[in-house]
């Protein structure tokens, strides 16, 4: 018998038998009723079939796809905090001007929820200052929540509720200590300020 055809074994001497056969090849004795292995052949799917499994991998393919782009746009996130001087005008509820400030970048890092990272807070700006001397803060940018926090004293929080999760120019914001302040908006500058 070829190794490669369907066989089944006699229960009373153990030979290998063709399956189909009616007794053993070895001993004559009857061998115990089989399945109908000619007819038992693979059916192929339906068309409905078919589509029912396509549909589903093409749903779930998708909604793979979705949470990976969303994470890496969270990834790819940069906060608008750089190592440029950041030009910070704060505005009270009249949207008058109340206080500037500028925001330097010192070391930031992503992570699966947006950018955190130390800054410099200064008032003013001097052409080729090292700001690398000033005491650095440290911030969170949570894409998420749309919130960026900056651990200076006193803590600011400025607020971006967009749906793509971008940091805008201009917004409302809180300064602890400070509550005629209500928003915010923001420019690089060439460090030529003063």
């Amino acid at each position: 018998m070829k190794n490669n055809e369907l066989s089944i074994t006699c229960p009373t001497c153990g030979k290998l038998n063709v399956i189909g056969s009616k007794r053993c090849s070895n001993c004559g004795r009857p061998l115990p009723a089989q399945k109908q292995w000619e007819g038992q052949q693979h059916r192929p799917l339906s068309k409905r079939v078919v589509g029912v499994i396509i549909t589903i991998a093409a749903v779930l393919a998708i909604g793979l796809l979705g949470l990976i782009i969303q994470h890496n746009q969270v990834l790819s996130y940069t906060t608008f905090v750089n190592n440029a001087p950041q030009k910070v005008i704060f505005y009270d509820t009249h949207r008058r001007p109340v206080r500037t400030l500028y925001l330097i970048g010192d070391r930031r890092k992503k992570t699966a929820t947006g950018v955190q990272g130390t800054l410099v807070v200064a008032r003013k700006i001097h052409l080729n200052k090292n700001y690398r001397s000033l005491k650095a803060v440290r911030y969170v940018d949570s894409r998420q929540r749309g919130l960026l926090k900056i651990q200076s004293e006193p803590v600011m929080e400025f607020y971006y509720p967009s749906r793509n999760g971008k940091l805008r120019s201009n917004g409302r914001c809180k300064i602890v200590g400070h509550p005629e302040i209500k928003y915010f908006s923001w420019q690089g500058t060439s460090g030529r300020d003063n």
